[in-house]
């Protein structure tokens, strides 16, 4: 009888031992899949905080904004229930600020222009970003699949508005150097880019804007080769 007893209290204590293993296994594991979480949290919390000080709001859809700001928010609260830093703590409170705004209609609009070539470059990498980032918020529920991919839609036309802007500037450079001809190359190449988005409304102001501003160009140039037949003309007969 006793050696029954020696026998189950060894079978409970190695069955115990078992399952505290098991347990303290599968509560590391968890542990481990929460820090590896919260570790891709944070730099998903990087990159969209990075995204929204960068890209102007000239080349961010607002309701991208909203979506883009929401996350923050909710991403950066996690985070600093886990570890508070004062630089999260800031952001926090911008973005609150930034999403009482927009919701308000007393969001102070920022549309500042690409005006050079690594400006474009910084723009293009942050918007191409974007599309992915959607795309997981769309597969986990957390988005609307049809406002995603709309989403998505007028993040191409924002960078195909960025480079038109920079074809913008650097022709009006060209008109200032009176160089008509190639600031009209570029204007037809931003233009032709922007036709590709008239699905979109906010194109079709841009689009009209620089249809005016190759029409302007076509009447200088015009009166400017009169000029020239002229002078020709008037040193021939002298």
């Amino acid at each position: 009888m006793d050696n029954l007893l020696i026998v189950i209290t060894f079978i409970l204590f190695i069955s115990i031992l078992i399952i505290a293993s098991q347990l303290a296994r599968v509560i590391n594991e968890r542990r481990r899949a929460q820090m590896i979480a919260d570790s891709l949290l944070q730099k998903r919390c990087d990159r969209i905080a990075g995204v929204l000080h960068l890209v102007s709001d000239r080349y961010m859809p607002t309701q991208t904004k909203m979506v883009l700001v929401e996350f923050l928010i909710s991403g950066l609260t996690r985070l600093q229930k886990i570890n508070r830093m004062d630089s999260q703590e800031a952001t926090l409170y911008e973005m609150k600020g930034i999403i009482s705004a927009l919701k308000e209609g007393s969001y102070q609009v920022n549309k500042e222009r690409v005006s050079s070539k690594v400006h474009l470059e910084k723009v293009n990498e942050s918007l191409m970003a974007l599309p992915a980032f959607l795309k997981g918020l769309s597969a986990q529920g957390q988005l609307d699949k049809v406002i995603a991919k709309s989403q998505m839609e007028h993040i191409r036309f924002m960078r195909q508005l960025a480079a038109t802007d920079l074809l913008s500037y650097v022709a009006q450079q060209d008109i200032d150097a009176d160089r008509l001809s190639q600031a009209r190359d570029k204007y037809l190449n931003g233009l032709a880019g922007l036709e590709k988005f008239t699905a979109i409304e906010q194109s079709k102001d841009e689009i009209e804007l620089l249809q005016h501003k190759v029409s302007q160009l076509d009447q200088k140039l015009h009166t400017k080769m009169k000029s020239q037949k002229k002078e020709q003309t008037t040193r021939s007969d002298s």
